[in-house]
């Protein structure tokens, strides 16, 4: 469809079709409006497909999940036995660390410790002691800047005291050209 799309635009274009009354402006608009319709149906479309195939997925998901939720509890059984085996074996050799079997090693290892922080805490003790520790991101909040300042030319201007912000810089931009029309 876009490629008929297109060679239609094409063919206009190398026709040398031009708008140069409001009859021809409102052909234009009327033929925006159509293409826009078609766009709109062909969303409706894609969008109950994606739907139903969508439905699909989600049936193929639940069952994914059932399936895989019912190894992971005999996974999760087995992998208790072994435990209490292993613990069985390390009361006869309290150094164990690793039990290999064909197919498969019962282990322990150690953790590191986990931290568990109070920021506020923290920051206060870090602040006033060890200040290399800190880590400080700055930025400038360019919505209070906006509504402190005024672009005088091409520069922006505090207002209170005229003087120029450096490290910014105001550029016109052209305006834009939309066409509207009515969809419905």
């Amino acid at each position: 469809m876009q490629n008929t799309l297109r060679k239609e635009n094409t063919e206009q274009e190398s026709s040398g079709f031009v708008v140069d009354n409001d009859r021809r402006a409102v052909w234009c608009l009327r033929k925006i409006k159509h293409l826009k319709q078609k766009q709109q149906k062909n969303e409706k479309l894609a969008e109950a497909e994606i739907e139903d195939i969508q439905k699909e997925i989600d049936e193929v998901q639940k069952w994914l999940d059932e399936e895989n939720d019912n190894l992971q509890n005999s996974i999760d059984f087995f992998e208790s036995i072994l435990y209490s085996y292993a613990l069985e074996l390390r009361k006869e050799d309290p150094e164990l660390k690793t039990h290999k079997l064909p197919f498969g090693q019962l282990q322990f290892r150690s953790k590191r410790p986990k931290w568990n922080y109070d920021n506020a805490k923290l920051l206060d003790f870090i602040t006033s002691n060890y200040r290399e520790l800190v880590k400080v991101k700055e930025s400038v909040d360019k919505r209070k800047l906006k509504q402190v300042t005024e672009v005088v030319g091409d520069k922006v201007v505090l207002k209170e005291t005229g003087e120029i912000v450096e490290g910014v810089e105001v550029v016109e931009r052209d305006e834009e050209f939309q066409v509207k029309v009515d969809i419905d």
